[in-house]
C-alpha cells in the first residue's frame, strides 16, 4: 500500500508539469493559477512521498533483516537435529558459508529487491496508463522497448545464476580450509608448515579470483548494454514525438510529459537488472540453504515415544548389524545382554566396531536390522531425548567450548547451581584443582579447553556427564589422550562413579579394562571374546595376546625412562 502511495505520487508530477507548460506555452488566462495549483499539487506530493517513502524502507528493511534473523534461526536449529551422516559430505567451513554469505545474499535480495520490483511494476502500468492518455501513437513504440530490456536481464541472469552457484561451492572450499588452519594453528605451527599453508591458500585464492572472473565479466557486460537499450525510448521521442509535434498531433507540455515519464520508468527497470542479479544469486543461495534445512533427519522420536519414570538400565542387543550404508557391515549380528549394574569393557582392533557399538546404544545411527533395547523397550521407540539423557556419554575427543569450566561441566544441565557442579568436579577429583585458577570454575578454558592439560579435560568431560546422574555410563576410550600417571587417577576417579551404574567401557588400552567385569573383544563387528579377564587371559587369544603387547610397551618405557 505504502509503494503504490509512492509511486502514484511520483507519476503524478509530470501531468501537471505538463499542464503548466502547456498553460503558460499557449498564454492562457488562468496560467497563473493552473501554474501555482501545479506547484502546490507538486509540493504536497514531494511531502506525502517524503513520509511513505521512510516508511516503505523502515518495512523492507525490518522485513529483510527479520528473514535473516529466522534463516539463521532455522539453519542452526537443523544443524543440531542433523545425523551424523550429514556431516561426512560437508564440512564446517560449508555449512558456515552458507549460514552467512548465502544468508545475506537472500536478505539484500528481499530488502532491495522488495523495494525496486514492485517500483518497476507498478511504474511501468501507471506510466503506460498515462503516456497512452497523452498519446497512444507515441505510447506504442516506446513500450515495445520494455519487453526488450526484460529479455536482456532474462538472458544475463540466467548465466549469472549458473556462475555465482560455481563461485559458492568453490568459496566454500576457501572457508573450509581457513576454518581448519584457525583450528588447527597450534598443529600447523608444530610441524613448522605455515610458510605451506599460506602457499596452499594462496592457490585457492588464485583460483578463487579466475572463477570470479567469469561473473564479473558479466557483471561489467550487463550494464553497458542495459544502460545502451534504456537510451532507445529518448531517441524515439525526439524523432517521432517531434514529428508529431510539429504536425500538432501532441503538445509540447505532452512531448515533456513523455521524457518524464520514461525516465521515471526507464530507471526503475534498469535497477531491475540488478535486481535480477541479486535474485539470480539469492536463488543460487537459497538453494544452497534449502539443501541444510530440507534435509530430514533419519533418527527422530516416534509418535507416542516411550517414556519410563524409571530407567534399571538393562541392555540388550540381538542379532544387530549396522553398514553405514555401504556392503561391509561395522556390526554384525551382534547379541549381548548386559544387566543392570554391569560394567563391560569393549576392546578390539582397529574397525573393529567398538565406537559403532556405543552410537547404535546412543542412536546416533539406527541398526539396519535386529533390536536394541533398554529395560525390555527396543530404543527407537524410546523419547529421544530421555534416552541420551539415560547415558552419561564420555566421548573419545571430548569437545570443550570456550566458554568458563563451570559452564562447561553444566553443559548437559545448563540450570545446574553451583553447589550441583561443585559436587560433581568433587567426584572426578578436579574440584581443588579448578580452585587453584584464579577464577575458579569462572576461569575460561578457551577453544576446545586448551588452557587445560589432557586429564584436565577428560575429567571436566566425566563430570559434565555425571551431572544428570545417569542410570547408565558409555565410556569412549577415556584414556587415549593422557599419559600413565594421569591415567592411573582417572581409573581411581572412576571407580567409585560406576559403581551401580550399567557401564560400556570402550579402550584401546586395556588398563581400562581394570574397571570391568566382564570384556567383550570385537573384530570385524563381531563378538569374538567374551568374558572376566581372568577367563580370556586364560583363553590366549585376541584379549591375552594384547595385554602382554602393552605390558611389554610399558616395561619398555619404562626402562627408557630409567635409562
Amino acid at each position: 500500500m505504502v509503494g503504490v502511495l509512492v509511486n502514484t505520487s511520483d507519476m503524478l508530477v509530470p501531468m501537471f508539469i505538463s499542464t503548466s507548460i502547456d498553460a503558460a506555452y499557449l498564454k492562457k488566462p488562468d496560467a497563473k493559477y493552473i501554474i501555482l495549483s501545479a506547484l502546490l499539487w507538486v509540493v504536497g506530493i514531494a511531502i506525502v512521498r517524503t513520509f511513505t517513502f521512510v516508511a516503505s524502507r523502515y518495512t523492507l528493511v525490518g522485513v529483510s533483516r527479520h528473514t535473516a534473523y529466522d534463516l539463521r534461526n532455522t539453519i542452526y536449529d537443523k544443524i543440531l537435529k542433523l545425523p551424523d551422516k550429514f556431516f561426512v559430505g560437508m564440512s564446517t567451513g560449508e555449512i558456515m558459508n552458507r549460514a552467512s554469505s548465502d544468508v545475506q545474499s537472500v536478505t539484500m535480495f528481499l530488502g532491495m529487491g522488495g523495494n525496486l520490483f514492485p517500483n518497476a511494476v507498478l511504474r511501468t502500468v501507471l506510466g503506460t496508463i498515462l503516456m497512452i492518455s497523452i498519446s497512444w501513437k507515441l505510447a506504442i513504440p516506446i513500450l515495445l522497448f520494455v519487453p526488450v530490456l526484460f529479455f536482456i536481464e532474462y538472458l544475463f541472469g540466467k548465466k549469472i545464476f549458473k556462475l555465482y552457484r560455481v563461485l559458492q561451492d568453490y568459496s566454500d572450499k576457501v572457508v573450509s580450509r581457513v576454518q581448519e588452519n584457525y583450528s588447527g594453528a597450534r598443529t600447523v605451527r608444530s610441524y613448522n608448515q605455515g610458510d605451506h599453508e599460506k602457499r596452499m591458500y594462496k592457490g585457492m585464492m588464485d583460483k578463487y579470483i579466475q572463477t570470479i572472473k567469469p561473473l564479473n565479466i558479466m557483471d561489467a557486460l550487463f550494464w553497458p548494454v542495459l544502460n545502451m537499450a534504456s537510451w532507445m525510448p529518448i531517441l524515439v521521442i525526439l524523432w517521432y514525438g517531434g514529428a508529431l509535434y510539429m504536425k500538432g498531433q501532441l503538445t509540447l507540455g505532452g512531448l515533456s510529459a513523455f521524457v518524464a515519464y520514461v525516465s521515471l520508468m526507464i530507471w526503475p527497470i534498469i535497477n531491475l537488472g540488478w535486481v535480477t542479479n541479486l535474485y539470480q544469486r539469492s536463488n543460487a543461495s537459497l538453494k544452497r540453504i534449502v539443501e541444510i534445512t530440507e534435509v530430514v533427519p533419519d533418527i527422530k522420536t516416534p509418535q507416542n515415544p516411550y517414556r519410563p519414570e524409571a530407567i534399571e538400565g538393562n541392555i540388550e542387543l540381538k542379532d544387530v548389524k549396522l553398514s553405514y550404508g555401504t556392503n561391509i557391515n561395522s556390526i554384525d549380528g551382534i547379541s549381548i545382554t548386559i544387566p543392570k549394574g554391569q560394567v563391560v569393557g569393549v576392546v578390539g582392533p582397529v574397525g573393529s566396531g567398538k565406537s559403532s557399538f556405543g552410537k547404535l546404544l546412543l542412536r546416533v545411527w539406527d541398526s539396519d536390522s535386529g533390536e536394541v533395547s533398554i529395560d525390555g523397550v527396543d530404543i527407537k521407540k524410546w523419547d529421544l531425548k530421555m534416552l541420551r539423557k539415560s547415558f552419561g556419554y564420555v566421548p573419545q575427543d571430548n569437545f570443550l567450548f570456550s566458554t568458563s569450566i563451570g559452564e562447561n561441566i553444566a553443559f548437559a544441565k545448563p540450570d545446574a547451581t553451583r553447589e550441583e557442579i561443585e559436587k560433581v568436579a568433587e567426584m572426578v577429583q578436579i574440584k581443588d584443582e579448578i580452585e587453584k585458577f584464579p577464577q575458579s570454575f569462572d576461569t575460561v578454558v578457551g577453544e576446545r579447553g586448551v588452557t587445560l592439560s589432557g586429564g584436565q579435560r577428560q575429567r571436566v568431560a566425566i563430570a559434565r556427564a555425571l551431572l544428570l546422574d545417569p542410570p547408565m555410563m558409555l565410556l569412549d576410550d577415556p584414556l587415549s589422550a593422557v599419559d600413565t600417571s594421569t591415567e592411573d587417577a582417572i581409573i581411581d576417579t572412576l571407580k567409585p562413579i560406576i559403581k551401580g551404574r550399567t557401564t560400556i567401557i570402550i579402550a584401546h588400552r586395556v588398563s581400562a579394562m581394570r574397571l570391568a567385569d566382564r570384556i567383550i573383544v570385537l573384530d570385524k563387528g563381531r563378538i569374538v571374546e567374551d568374558g572376566t579377564h581372568q577367563e580370556l587371559m586364560a583363553k590366549g587369544g585376541y584379549y591375552a595376546d594384547l595385554v602382554e603387547k602393552q605390558k611389554l610397551a610399558t616395561q619398555i618405557g619404562q626402562e627408557g625412562i630409567d635409562a
